[in-house]
């Protein structure tokens, strides 16, 4: 699962460099395309930075519906 985080802690930072490079005017495209793409790409690192999120939560169970450790309820 590290494995996973580290490419999509990569994907994030590519993801912002990219929307400072769009925000800056660094780009062949339109103005048009220019902000569909700074858009799209805003969208994306919102949805990676969710599924660092995800990754990062760990499950706690109850005493009274979660498993035995050890004898330990």
């Amino acid at each position: 699962m590290a494995d996973a985080k580290e490419v999509l802690v990569m994907m994030k930072d590519v993801a912002r460099t990219r929307i400072q490079m769009l925000k800056e005017g660094v780009t062949f495209h339109n103005d048009a395309k220019r902000e569909y793409y700074l858009q799209e790409y805003e969208k994306k690192l919102r949805d990676i930075e969710q599924l660092i999120r995800r990754l990062n939560v760990r499950l706690v169970y109850s005493s009274k519906n979660g498993p035995q450790i050890d004898g330990i309820q």
